[in-house]
């Protein structure tokens, strides 16, 4: 019998690279972003049961924007909001709700703790860490856990940003002296779901190299 996994940001080098990881008897769906457009965060009935009966979500679906706060639009500003934290939050409750043996893992990220050029990128990171904390699962079955990255050097968002000065200066100053790649935290995302403890939940793993260590 197949087991189902959702993984959204399916398109992402990390989930290319999440997908030919995850084992064959597995039914994986991976919607594109015709088929599920996360701006809207009411879900269809089908999309609704298709979370209900996935044993593994994987989350990794969000923007960022190259704009300052003040030149966003109303809609932009709430396009993010719904992208980037009330469908995450709606998918993490109704699966929690409805299956007992929901595993989810989401994709944070480092702008979390220390900011973003992109405001509501940062805050809605944020309050993603703090829902996974805090988000007390139902059943001794279920998990949830957040992995929060810093600079992903082949990652789409590294790659458009404008800033590439920055983003050179928080690689030379990460005492690792490398940025991460998509395929580490690929592995990463699945070492946890299928060769880690269930124990291990609600709580938010920083992968940055030690870049915050002051001693």
């Amino acid at each position: 019998m197949y087991k189902k996994i959702l993984i959204t940001g399916g398109a992402s080098k990390i989930g290319f690279h999440l997908k030919k990881l995850i084992p064959k008897r597995y039914d994986i769906y991976s919607p594109s972003k015709k088929d599920w457009n996360f701006s809207d965060a009411n879900f269809s009935k089908a999309q609704i049961n298709l979370i209900k009966k996935c044993d593994k979500i994987y989350i990794l679906h969000s923007i960022i924007s190259n704009k300052k706060h003040l030149q966003k639009s109303h809609f932009e500003i709430m396009d993010q909001l719904n992208v980037n934290l009330l469908s995450i939050i709606n998918i993490c409750e109704i699966s929690l709700n409805h299956n007992p043996k929901a595993q989810i893992f989401i994709l944070g990220s480092e702008s979390a703790i220390k900011g973003s050029f992109d405001i509501i990128y940062s805050l809605t990171k944020a309050s993603i860490h703090k829902y996974v904390e805090e988000r007390r699962i139902l059943n001794k079955n279920q998990q949830i856990v957040c992995i929060a990255p810093s600079t992903i050097s082949d990652s789409k968002m590294t790659l458009k940003r404008k800033d590439k000065h920055n983003v050179r200066k928080s690689i030379q100053n990460n005492p690792k002296k490398r940025g991460l790649n998509s395929k580490e935290i690929s592995k990463l995302i699945f070492d946890l779901s299928f060769n880690n403890t269930d124990y291990l939940s609600n709580t938010v793993i920083q992968v940055n190299g030690g870049k915050f260590s002051r001693m």
